[in-house]
């Protein structure tokens, strides 16, 4: 429910060059105003696969939560509240348990257009270059269990957001590396066959969650970031295979970061055209706007300058962007971009534009970076490996492998498996296949030797599973959910009055449990409900207090203090 500001704040902002910058567009600031400085409802992802979607839906109904009518392409839902006006401290705790655990993924509804518009095929290798906090990326790992998304992140601490994100959901079809999106490192033949480039921006649409937006804007905070964007699109552009497709998006109204890098995109990048983003098919109901061809020149107190013909002289304004007849160039039919204005759906703002590499303009079937500048009249070199050390991740030894399939009775065909530390990871098999395993050669010719990861910079592939505990191989609780179906050894039945003591705090001496049970690593089963423990002298529960809670939701037990 949508919380109008006062009539003295609203004739406020209605002075800000924020104000101004949406008046240029053609926006009826009466209209867009009200919404733009209201709280943002609460938008949030189901995860699909988990044994308890259903347990989760009902509790999204319990706090009266609404599924997302537009959003077909997952399951999406909107809250009747947002983030700072819970109705209760049992909806705000429920909200965090759902999110905390993996169960559902907080999103705002328009960020979830990109990966939608993309439409990546099952079994395709999708980049997201500006991955952290990881929605997006989530979002595509879910869309493609198959195929495999590289979750690039250049900002270490913004890194470890994307880390969490992608345990908590337990996804194993995600690899994460750390680059400048402007200089991400070569990779096998033939390049990405889909790319989200979400670039950093002014956030001029996210002002329902930014406030500080309204009175530190102003036109020279975009001009300021048209070359970042410009440049993290180009080398996007240059990884994508013939036939690929890559998505161009910000949360900004600003068209020099929107139609104006389109534009900027289209004339450094040949190879690629603009398509027609078929908002009547992907999400009929949504209400959105064309993108635009003739934006204007903006003051920095957001006024419209005359154009005589002669650039103005203001901060940061280039010749880029200008729009196409103030260039004088061959004008792009931009009306294949979309925009999200907040008013239209009570959302955020955004905005998006889909590209295709043309195939017919690159004969050489391979991604540019992978052209060769010249023919080689040299044997090519073999380039030296990158150093490894403990915190390398590398191929699992036969072993290591053996050891785990045969604690947990698992297949080992199911997965491939990695080893980081004193944890093993696992992932589908085109991480191995089409990022590992390859040679990779450089613009001169000479080339990386197959079975690694550099160039690349990898920090984590897969999902973490299994931790060596004394020599001992024990189950990850956020891997749990995805190991579900595979483990067939190492549970232990057990009855409803033991789990739910042990949930209130119990933990028996190995001696006194009601089953037998053998010292080390186990996961006790009760019905569909899967609790896995370490044996010594005790046998004791290893998850994490907001699963416990879960767990004690739905079986309806009181919470209790754990006995010391």
């Amino acid at each position: 429910m949508v919380r109008p500001a006062d009539e003295d704040l609203l004739e406020q902002l209605a002075k800000t060059p924020l104000a101004g910058l949406s008046r240029s567009l053609g926006i009826d600031v009466n209209q867009w105003l009200p919404i733009a400085s209201s709280p943002l409802p609460i938008t949030l992802r189901l995860t699909p696969g988990r044994h308890d979607e259903e347990w989760t839906r009902e509790m999204l109904e319990l706090v009266n939560g609404e599924k997302i009518p537009w959003i077909t392409t997952s399951e999406s839902w909107t809250m009747p509240f947002s983030k700072g006006d819970y109705p209760d401290e049992q909806s705000k705790k429920l909200m965090a348990l759902l999110h905390e655990t993996g169960r559902i993924t907080r999103q705002e509804a328009v960020s979830m257009l990109p990966p939608i518009i993309l439409e990546p095929k099952d079994g395709d290798l999708v980049m997201d270059t500006c991955a952290a906090p990881g929605s997006k990326a989530t979002q595509l790992a879910e869309a493609i269990p198959n195929g495999l998304v590289l979750a690039n992140e250049p900002s270490s601490g913004r890194l470890n957001l994307l880390v969490t994100n992608r345990g908590r959901l337990g996804i194993d079809n995600m690899l994460i590396m750390q680059h400048d999106g402007r200089h991400i490192g070569r990779m096998p033949e033939p390049g990405m066959d889909g790319i989200v480039v979400d670039a950093p921006c002014s956030g001029t649409a996210t002002t329902r969650k930014n406030r500080e937006l309204w009175y530190s804007w102003t036109p020279k905070v975009g001009r300021s970031l048209f070359k970042l964007q410009s440049d993290i699109a180009l080398r996007a552009a240059q990884l994508l295979r013939p036939g690929g497709r890559m998505v161009y998006s910000t949360c900004s109204l600003d068209p020099i970061e929107n139609e104006a890098v389109v534009c900027e995109i289209l004339q450094r990048c040949p190879w690629l055209k603009l398509l027609e983003i078929d908002t009547e098919r992907l999400f009929p109901s949504l209400i959105c706007h064309r993108g635009i061809n003739d934006w204007p020149i903006l003051d920095e107190n957001a006024e419209i300058v005359n154009w005589e013909g002669v650039m103005p002289k203001l901060p940061g304004l280039s010749q880029e962007m200008l729009n196409p007849e103030q260039r004088g160039m061959d004008a792009p039919d931009l009306s294949g971009t979309i925009r999200v204005h907040q008013h239209d759906n009570d959302t955020g703002g955004f905005f998006v534009a889909l590209f295709e590499h043309v195939a017919e303009r690159t004969p050489e079937g391979v991604a540019r970076s992978m052209i060769l500048k010249r023919e080689l009249n040299r044997e090519p070199v073999e380039l030296p490996r990158q150093q490894k050390n403990k915190h390398t991740t590398k191929v699992a030894t036969p072993e290591v492998i053996s050891e785990i399939c045969s604690k947990w009775g698992i297949e080992e065909s199911k997965f491939t498996w990695w080893h980081r530390g004193r944890r093993v990871n696992v992932s589908n098999k085109i991480a191995y296949d089409r990022l590992y395993k390859p040679t990779v050669v450089n613009k001169k010719g000479d080339y990386w030797p197959g079975e690694d990861f550099h160039p690349l910079r990898v920090i984590h592939v897969g999902q973490p599973s299994f931790t060596d505990n004394k020599g001992i191989w024990r189950t990850r609780l956020e891997a749990l959910e995805l190991l579900r179906p595979h483990i067939t050894k190492g549970l232990i039945e057990i009855d409803e009055k033991t789990m739910i003591a042990m949930l209130k705090g119990f933990t028996p001496l190995r001696e006194d449990f009601p089953v037998s049970i053998e010292r080390g690593s186990f996961i006790l089963k009760c019905q569909d409900h899967l609790l896995p423990v370490w044996v010594a002298a005790r046998v004791s529960l290893m998850i994490d207090e907001k699963e416990r809670e879960v767990l004690r939701l739905k079986l309806g037990i009181e919470i209790e203090e754990e006995e010391e």
